[in-house]
């Protein structure tokens, strides 16, 4: 059975009617090259085309979107139809756009969230990484504290981040790529208990290990940075003061 059907809107603009005619014309998987090779050249070639009827609205987008999102998602899509719409309502300071692209988001496994291939990326992106993903999410949430769209955007873009912080233990503790210094653990500190409020509005039930870990190899490394001389390296420090890591020997580091 074909994935999508044919019966559009008699109202829909051209620029999704023709992005669902090509569509249209091809399996949604397992195409052989050729066929890839075709359906890149149609695409491109829709993706230069100007429409003299213009963008569609935000309105249009949700309904093309609820109705073919199955092969709506990709680079080509999100950067014609969806990004100037967005754009448009973002530089005229409104939030409907950006809740789309949130929007877009539902369903996807959490590797999406944080992937180039996001349509929040994405926007970021085409306005040259001036606004990620958690800023976008935190202009939403500011109007509409309780989107639930938003808010797993910075779930899981911030439990990336804390997680990537602990992954290095016994090691030491990470702020982004390097180190962190005395002076940035307050701050880190604090985006735990971001996390921690993010996970109980959106009822997540798996974060407890995390987040105690994170407070307590954070406040670790602190008192550890403040003493090192005292110790070989930060595992001696954890030995020492009967703080235990052990589970973290089976994601980065073995005896």
């Amino acid at each position: 059975m074909h994935p999508i059907t044919d019966d559009k809107p008699k109202t829909m603009k051209q620029i999704l009617a023709d992005y669902l005619e090509i569509c249209l014309k091809f399996r949604k998987e397992y195409l052989s090259k050729p066929e890839r090779k075709q359906r890149h050249i149609l695409l491109t070639e829709w993706a230069k085309t100007q429409y003299a009827d213009g963008n569609p609205t935000i309105p249009e987008l949700y309904e093309f979107w609820d109705k073919y999102k199955e092969v709506c998602y990709n680079k080509f899509f999100i950067e014609k139809a969806i990004i100037p719409t967005v754009n448009d309502d973002f530089q005229s300071g409104g939030i409907e756009g950006l809740k789309f692209l949130f929007y877009c988001l539902r369903g996807k496994d959490a590797i999406e969230y944080i992937s180039t291939t996001s349509p929040v990326f994405i926007f970021s992106n085409e306005n040259n990484y001036k606004y990620g993903s958690v800023q976008l999410a935190d202009m939403v949430l500011e109007k509409d504290p309780n989107n639930e769209d938003a808010l797993k955007v910075k779930y899981f873009i911030e439990k990336e981040h804390l997680w990537n912080s602990i992954h290095e233990i016994p090691l030491g503790v990470l702020n982004g790529m390097n180190g962190a210094s005395i002076s940035d653990i307050p701050d880190m500190l604090s985006s735990v208990d971001s996390f921690e409020a993010i996970s109980n509005k959106l009822k997540m039930d798996d974060d407890k290990t995390l987040i105690e870990d994170c407070r307590k190899f954070y406040n670790a490394y602190r008192e550890y940075l403040k003493q090192q001389n005292q110790y070989n390296n930060f595992e001696d420090y954890l030995i020492r003061n009967n703080i235990p890591f052990e589970r973290y020997y089976s994601t980065f580091y073995f005896k």
